[in-house]
């Protein structure tokens, strides 16, 4: 609360100007200052002070008050390989986590494997170690829902297959509630205590899918994409001409070598290429397919990294706008 004293002789004036604007929380939240929750109603009353002939008085303003919005979002990232005995079992594991600022559910689709990996089911980490757990963690159908996740709480499932994830990939598609919407879209009243709902940077649709290649001298692979926005007033916002950085960063772990690795991403609809802001290891890469590792072929990004020797860390950032 604000006080503002004015002192005009035996005249006295205050007024108060007010405007609320929707709340939209970060995209890239630091669960160590966590955003406002959403539904959160915000309340402001100003006061002015001021005096007559000795006399203070002191006169309140309307009230102005505005509902924090819920910003859907989250993210799927494979979960590191564990050594513990599962049978005749293959499993890949998945965390998803709720990058948004209210409490949501997330709906798990059919996972999809192309190589070596039949995929049999999905089983959920019954106690959260990240490890598949014959016996202990449940077989659950695709299009289950989660239980409902507070800002930044995970949730794990396995993909559980057979055969080998040599030279295999594993994709694990995770829908929010609303089903795949456009980047930004505000969807009235649909939010916590009856805030409206902002679709975040995922559009409300995430395929998290790790890259798992094997090779005999047991080289591994893994790709984390994570993202940061910056909208033209400097917010976070998820809105019309913001620009979304993506970062792709492939992990290369154990012995051996990955050969002709390739890093690529399709642009997300609903957004444009942001011409030039294609990058390796910070290194700016040229959009066209000339001598050099980048392309951007019009509708994707690609970064040929040829022969990669474990341990190893590259990373490949680019950038859209959002139209």
């Amino acid at each position: 609360m604000r006080l503002l004293e004015l002192r005009i002789g035996r005249r006295a004036w205050a007024g108060a100007v007010a405007s609320a604007t929707a709340l939209i929380a970060c995209l890239s939240i630091n669960p160590v200052h966590a955003a406002t929750e959403a539904g959160t109603a915000i309340r402001n009353v100003a006061q002015v002070q001021y005096g007559i002939d000795g006399q203070t008085s002191t006169i309140a303003s309307n009230p102005v008050s505005t509902r924090v919005d819920e910003l859907i979002d989250f993210t799927v990232d494979p979960l590191p390989a564990c050594s513990n005995p599962t049978g005749d079992v293959t499993a890949v594991g998945f965390e998803i986590l709720n990058t948004g600022n209210g409490d949501e559910s997330f709906i798990i689709g059919e996972p999809v494997a192309t190589g070596n990996f039949q995929v049999t089911g999905l089983a959920a980490d019954a106690n959260d170690n990240g490890c598949y757990e014959p016996g202990i963690d449940p077989r659950i159908p695709a299009g289950t829902e989660t239980p409902l996740l507070r800002p930044f709480a995970r949730y794990r499932v396995f993909v559980l297959g057979t055969g080998t994830l040599d030279g295999s990939t594993v994709e694990l598609p995770v829908s929010s509630r609303f089903g795949r919407r456009r980047v930004g879209e505000v969807i009235t009243g649909a939010g916590e205590s009856g805030s409206d709902v902002v679709i975040g940077g995922t559009g409300g649709h995430v395929n998290g899918r790790p890259i798992r290649t094997t090779s005999v001298q047991e080289v591994q692979a893994e790709l984390v994409k994570t993202q940061a926005i910056k909208a033209r007033d400097g917010s976070e916002t998820p809105m019309r001409g913001a620009i979304i950085t993506y970062t792709l960063e492939g992990r290369f772990t154990g012995g051996g070598t990955a050969s002709d690795v390739v890093i690529a991403d399709p642009i997300p609809a609903g957004t444009a290429y942001v011409a030039g802001s294609l990058k390796l290891d910070g290194a700016a890469l040229s959009d066209a397919g000339d001598g050099d590792a980048g392309n951007f072929n019009g509708s994707g990004i690609s970064v040929a990294l040829g022969n990669v020797p474990a341990p190893a860390t590259r990373t490949v950032s680019f950038q859209v706008r959002i139209q």
